[in-house]
Formats: structure tokens, C-alpha cells, sequence
């Protein structure tokens, strides 16, 4: 059913040679009276009820939703369904009195080593004022609270699938479990979620591919009008995908960026036996690949997310409700824009630099094309743009705290390669846009000061020199 759906939507969202949708299939996909069959298929039913119910049938049928809402909001359910496309979750459920225990077994452990303890927390300390120097030199101050809003942590979180931003290998999420000051009042207490050992299983990567795809069939719709037509806006199938009230949201974005970010190309199948991959195909590389595609979708629609820090009663990060009503709105866009988190930028910054870095050291081997080649590279390109953009703090920290060199060699690499091509044009305006980007910080320009020895498979002339030499 996934497989028809997703070679049926194409011809369903095609436009005709004048550039007009279908009346027909306007009215099937977003007729608020597309099951009037299945409602004459139960008319005798109907005729033995009472008026009153009769009634309420009516008013059912008048609230009933667009076949195309359905089917995306289908499509998000499907990525997240038990023995399906991950594993059956629940979420840890603990007495006060258990809460208590542990306090007390904390408190006698912190007796015994307050050494060790004493120094986590000045390197917790250590690290906090430095996320703090970071919000405020990018005009972030303390968290706006409000009452109710749009959440914007995964819940639950034992459904993403893969570690990454926000979850660790061994199966812990802190997303919204950072902020002390006010914490949940629960009969439960609120703890770090962990997420199952069982949720990173790759053995059903191929009904994710599958479910991917249908969901970026539903996206496909500017497709199909001239690019200088584009709006970013216009698209109501997207609009459906990135709105406040899709399911599972932040739990797809998630698990979408982890799955790419958390790739390692050369230990990517058969533990990094050479030439593995030309003896059999990996279920994982598509996923990872179909998950760049569809993130770089699913961002490109909608207004830009706010990167103002605003948490709710609780302490977890929200969207407030006026702000997710607004047309245009992008949950993706402010789960992407909301990465705050010192340790999560780093694996951002780490996961980009591992699978750029790849274009050019896989071929720098012994053994000649041993290596898988990374097809998603320009996908990774306009992630990595996308981030800047979206993320003022991820800029900042590139640019402060890790080496921007590690990310400069590989685009320029890039773009000398396809400077020739004059099909990777894109690839090179994107990369340029990157660099500009970049160099509008004074930071920038004085990483570039460093030596540079790496060698590349091109024909790029000899020099000795720097970074900035090499730009």
C-alpha cells in the first residue's frame, strides 16, 4: 500500500500544460467530502439510527478531514509504528518513594567521592558560562516563560532512531531536562528519559526507507512549477508536514538528523572491510541518504523558526501558541533553530566535518575506491547551510570553540572539482554562500592562519602556506 501511494501521488500532484491543478483532484485530495462513498456504503445503517444520531453523523462528515491531511499525517504516524519502523517503547515510571531512595543513595555516594563530584560540577560550571557567554553574544537571554505552548521535546523519546543531538550512545535524551530551575511537579519526578537500547536498531531500515519515501512523495509538489515560481509558502501538502499539529514532529527531526549526523562512511558496512560495499548494498546508506533529502525538504518550507529560548511551566522548550498559529510556521525550523546545547552543537559540528571530510579520504587510500563514496554530500551541504542560518549559537561556536579548518578543506575541495561541471553549479554557489557566510566574522579569518599540510586528490598546484592561501 506504502509502494502504490508513493508512485500514485507524483501523477495525482502533476499540473497540467496551463500550470492548473486538476479540479478533480483538488476536490479528492482536499474536499472535506471525499468519503461520501464510504458514506452511502453504510446508508442503511444510517437509516436505522435516530435522528439524533443522524445528526451528529451529519456534523462528523462536515468536520471531517482532507484525504491529503490523512494520508502525511499517515505517513509521520507509520515512521514511528511499533514492530514496524522501531521497537515497542515505554516510558520509565517511578513512586516518590524510589525518588527518595535515590536521593539518599546520592547523597551517601557524594559523601564517599565529593572529590571526583567537585569536579564534574566546576567543569558543568565550566561549560555553562561558556553556553552562556555564547547566548548573550548572540542576543539569546534567559528563557521566556509561558503557560502553555507547543512542545518541541520527543515524546517519547525511546522512538528516535539513532544517537546524536540530544541522545547519547548509551540510550540517554536530556532534551528538555536541562533547565533546574523549574523542574516538572509530578507524582514522578522528572529524570533524564532514556531511551531503549533497542530503539537504534537498524533492522528496520527498509520499512523506514519505504515510509520516507511516501512522505517525500506528499512533498514533491513544487516539483512540479518553474523554479521561478517558487514559494516557499504556496505548498499546501507541505504546510500539512511542518505544521504545529503533525505527529511525532520533533521526534522525525530527530531522528532524521541523527541518522545523518551519527553516519561514519568508513566503517559505514561489514565493519569497514575494503570493498564491502561493492559486494553487497547497505539498507542503512539509503536511509541515510533518503533522511538527508527529506530533512532538507521539510526545512525549506516556511518562515524561518524563532531562536529565542521560551520554556513553559515546566522547564521544557515550547513554541507558544500564537507563534505556531502564524501561516508559514516551520516546527522544524525552531526544533533546528533551538539547538542550544554546547555538547549537541559539537556533535553537529563533528558530524558535518566526519561526512564532508569523506569526499576527499576516500580517495586518499592505499587501496584505490575502497571506500564507499558519500552520495549526500551536497545534501549535507545545504544542511550545514541551512544550520547556519537557522542557528545563531551554531555559528558563534564553529567559529569559537572548534577548528573551522576541518570544515573549510573539504569546500573548497568542492568546489575546485566542480568548477568544470557545469552541472554542480548549484554545488559551487552553495559552497561560495558558505564561505561568505563564515567570513563575515573576524574569527574566521584568523583560523585561517594555520598551516596547512592536508593533501588532496586533485590537481590543485603544490604550494606551502596557510588555510587563507588555500581559499
Amino acid at each position: 500500500c506504502v509502494r502504490v501511494l508513493t508512485r500514485v501521488l507524483p501523477f495525482l500532484l502533476e499540473k497540467g500544460d496551463l500550470g492548473d491543478t486538476d479540479p478533480n483532484v483538488e476536490a479528492l485530495c482536499w474536499s472535506d467530502h471525499h468519503a461520501d462513498g464510504a458514506a452511502a456504503a453504510v446508508g442503511g445503517k444510517k437509516n436505522r439510527r435516530s435522528d439524533d444520531n443522524d445528526d451528529e453523523d451529519d456534523d462528523e462528515d462536515d468536520n471531517q478531514e482532507p484525504l491529503a491531511l490523512l494520508v502525511v499525517h499517515a505517513a509521520m504516524h507509520m515512521l514511528f509504528l511499533p514492530q514496524f519502523t522501531c521497537e515497542f517503547y515505554e516510558e520509565e515510571d517511578e513512586n516518590d518513594s524510589d525518588d527518595d531512595d535515590d536521593e539518599e543513595s546520592d547523597a551517601s555516594f557524594d559523601d564517599e567521592d565529593g572529590a571526583e563530584d567537585e569536579d564534574v560540577i566546576m567543569d558543568k560550571k565550566r561549560v555553562a558560562k561558556a553556553d552562556q557567554e555564547s547566548h548573550a553574544e548572540a542576543g539569546l537571554g534567559k528563557p521566556r516563560r509561558i503557560r502553555k505552548g507547543v512542545r518541541l521535546t520527543p515524546h517519547p523519546a525511546g522512538i528516535v532512531w539513532a544517537p546524536g543531538v540530544g541522545f547519547t550512545n548509551d540510550g540517554k535524551c536530556s532534551i528538555g531536562n536541562e533547565s533546574s530551575q523549574y523542574r516538572r511537579q509530578r507524582t514522578n519526578k522528572s529524570k533524564t528519559v532514556h531511551n531503549p537500547e533497542a530503539a537504534y536498531t537498524r533492522k528496520y531500515d527498509k520499512n523506514r526507507i519505504e515510509v520516507l519515501r511516501l512522505l517525500l512523495a506528499t512533498c514533491s509538489d513544487p516539483l512540479f512549477s518553474p523554479a521561478d515560481e517558487y514559494n516557499p509558502l504556496a505548498s499546501r501538502w507541505m504546510s500539512v508536514a511542518v505544521a504545529a499539529d503533525a505527529p511525532n514532529a520533533p521526534c522525525l527531526f530527530y531522528s532524521l538528523l541523527n541518522t545523518v549526523i551519527s553516519y561514519d562512511p568508513s566503517n559505514s558496512s561489514f565493519g569497514g572491510v575494503p570493498y564491502s560495499s561493492k559486494l553487497a548494498s547497505d539498507s542503512h546508506v539509503k536511509l541515510v541518504d533518503l533522511s538527508a533529502q527529506v530533512l532538507c525538504v521539510l526545512l525549506d518550507c516556511g518562515l524561518s523558526g524563532d531562536p529565542l529560548p521560551v520554556e513553559n511551566q515546566y522547564g521544557e522548550p515550547v513554541v507558544s501558541l500564537t507563534e505556531a498559529q502564524k501561516r508559514g510556521f516551520n516546527i522544524f525550523r525552531s526544533l533546528l533553530a533551538r539547538i542550544s546545547d554546547g555538547k549537541d552543537l559539537n556533535t553537529l559540528y563533528r558530524g558535518f566535518v566526519r561526512l564532508l571530510r569523506h569526499t576527499f579520504e576516500s580517495k586518499n587510500t592505499l587501496l584505490p575506491s575502497s571506500q564507499s563514496k558519500l552520495e549526500c554530500y551536497q545534501e549535507i551541504l545545504i544542511l550545514l547551510w541551512k544550520t547556519l542560518e537557522e542557528n545563531p549559537l551554531f555559528l558563534d561556536f564553529i567559529l569559537t570553540r572548534c577548528d573551522i579548518c576541518e570544515l573549510v578543506v573539504p569546500i573548497c575541495y568542492l568546489m575546485y572539482t566542480s568548477r568544470k561541471d557545469s552541472s554542480k553549479i548549484g554545488l559551487v554557489h552553495l559552497c561560495t554562500f558558505i564561505l561568505l557566510k563564515l567570513s563575515g566574522e573576524r574569527s574566521f579569518g584568523v583560523s585561517l592562519n594555520r598551516p596547512f599540510r592536508t593533501k588532496l586528490p586533485c590537481d590543485l598546484p603544490l604550494f606551502s602556506g596557510s588555510h587563507a592561501d588555500l581559499v
